[in-house]
């Protein structure tokens, strides 16, 4: 069970949370994505390495699962571990700690090699993925897709800037999930808190292009939904949502 999970220790500092005081869904997710980032150091294939060689690590979907947020200056563990593999996609899980333990929020993260100057998916090759040691498979897992938007209740644009992208050179992951939550009213977001979150990515944004996200609000008896669906200016779906709300 412990066998090539790695660990990373952290105390949760006032810029990782939101005005309520707890860490940001976006924040969790970038601790998240820190702990594999640490992990490919630890192992030897870093992030560094990986992009000198042409090829960086893309994420495809995350299915998150909160049990409690934490607060600021509370002291957490991240652990993570890299799963299983095949030609084209490696598959990760996480977990999220508090001091005694208990497991506060859970990831399992599915990515893809790009090759870089392409920018199309690469095969996963043994000396990029043997150092994390996971599972090699023959199959693909089949991760249940978000929901789809039946009406836009709510909408807003955004312009893709120089501080939205990262290594490779694309939006940062979790600025789409940002730009998503963005668009919900403020009482909204300081009255409830998340508790799962799907969300996959479709097509990716560059430097100055615009997007806009929309969202779907589903409420019932027992649960409260919202539907997000990020569009490209030439009505692409670059990425999708359904996050679920106590």
């Amino acid at each position: 069970m412990t066998e090539n999970i790695y660990r990373l220790p952290h105390q949760i500092v006032y810029y990782e949370t939101d005005p309520t005081g707890k860490l940001s869904l976006g924040k969790l997710v970038d601790l998240m994505m820190l702990a594999s980032y640490a992990q490919g150091k630890a192992v030897g294939m870093p992030e560094e390495k990986l992009n000198a060689q042409g090829h960086g690590w893309v994420i495809t979907q995350h299915l998150l699962s909160v049990t409690r947020l934490p607060r600021r200056d509370e002291k957490v563990v991240i652990e993570t571990k890299a799963t299983a593999y095949n030609r084209y996609f490696c598959y990760r899980d996480f977990w999220l700690r508090d001091e005694q333990g208990e497991v506060l929020a859970q990831m399992h993260t599915a990515f893809v090699l790009l090759d870089l100057k392409t920018r199309k998916i690469t095969r996963i090759t043994s000396d990029v993925i043997a150092p994390f040691g996971p599972e090699p498979l023959r199959s693909i897992e089949r991760l249940a897709s978000p929901k789809r938007l039946a009406k836009v209740e709510l909408a807003k644009d955004y312009r893709v800037r120089y501080f939205d992208i990262d290594s490779n050179h694309h939006v940062n992951n979790v600025h789409y999930i940002e730009w998503m939550l963005d668009v919900l009213d403020k009482d909204f977001l300081m009255e409830h808190e998340p508790v799962a979150l799907n969300i996959k990515y479709e097509h990716e944004l560059n430097y100055g292009q615009t997007c806009t996200s929309k969202v779907e609000l589903l409420r019932s008896k027992d649960e409260l939904t919202t539907l997000h669906e990020i569009y490209m200016a030439d009505g692409t779906l670059s990425c999708s949502a359904q996050v679920t709300w106590r």
